[in-house]
């Protein structure tokens, strides 16, 4: 449990990802077009799980404007900026919603793979601890949803595509630790062998049809 303690007290240090944007048509263009791919889709739960495929999995150095987002022309986004673009869907749809953290417990080779990616690209790695690492999500309504992995999870102690959540806090609230914390089970964590933001496998989700319905957040959105 020191670990983890360790961790979470790593992790309050850790502001909320919030994109920036620069008074300038660098940003505006981005943003804008951003938001009008997402406007394609036809309801607000679709457009909250086609967020992941707009963006290539990959490290961004905080704090970032939208300008900073683009790489060769391709998107770059990691947890912060799926849940800053997902929360600020959800506040133009007027749906109740408050962002979070989670402190998840990964595959065991997932954590070095991701500090050596961020070493090389020469950003910080702060989000990676002892245990856990932290990762962005959001509380809708009385549910919890992982914008990197559209999906809903049950909070701690349940999955998210990364790992099992040992801890959860809500922006404004305290740490919510699972229950089994202090001795989690390594070997079986997870539903996923290998981390799914481990290698950046996000494809483009296609602008003419819905992503997997297994993703759609049904029952809380409009």
């Amino acid at each position: 449990m020191s670990g983890l303690i360790t961790d979470l007290k790593r992790f309050d240090r850790i502001g909320l990802s919030r994109v920036a944007s620069h008074p300038k048509a660098c940003c505006r263009m981005v943003r804008h077009g951003v938001f009008a791919r997402l406007t394609h889709f036809g309801d607000t739960g679709t457009a909250l799980a086609a967020i992941p495929g707009l963006f290539q999995w990959g490290p961004v150095q905080w704090p970032a404007h939208w300008c900073d987002l683009v790489d060769h022309g391709d998107l770059i986004g990691d947890c912060g900026v799926h849940a800053d673009v997902a929360a600020t869907l959800l506040a133009r749809k007027s749906v109740p919603h408050s962002r979070a953290r989670a402190a998840v417990l990964t595959p065991p080779l997932a954590p070095a793979h991701w500090r050596a990616v961020w070493n090389e690209a020469q950003v910080a790695d702060a989000w990676i601890g002892r245990m856990a690492v932290h990762h962005e999500v959001l509380r809708v309504g009385n549910r919890w949803w992982d914008p990197s992995d559209a999906r809903w999870f049950s909070g701690p102690g349940g999955h998210t595509g990364s790992g099992r959540v040992l801890a959860i806090r809500e922006e404004g609230g305290r740490w919510q630790i699972a229950p089994d914390a202090s001795a989690p089970p390594r070997a079986s964590m997870s539903p996923h062998p290998v981390p799914r933001h481990a290698l950046p496998l996000h494809a483009p989700l296609p602008t003419n049809g819905p992503p997997p319905a297994h993703g759609l957040p049904q029952g809380v959105l409009p």
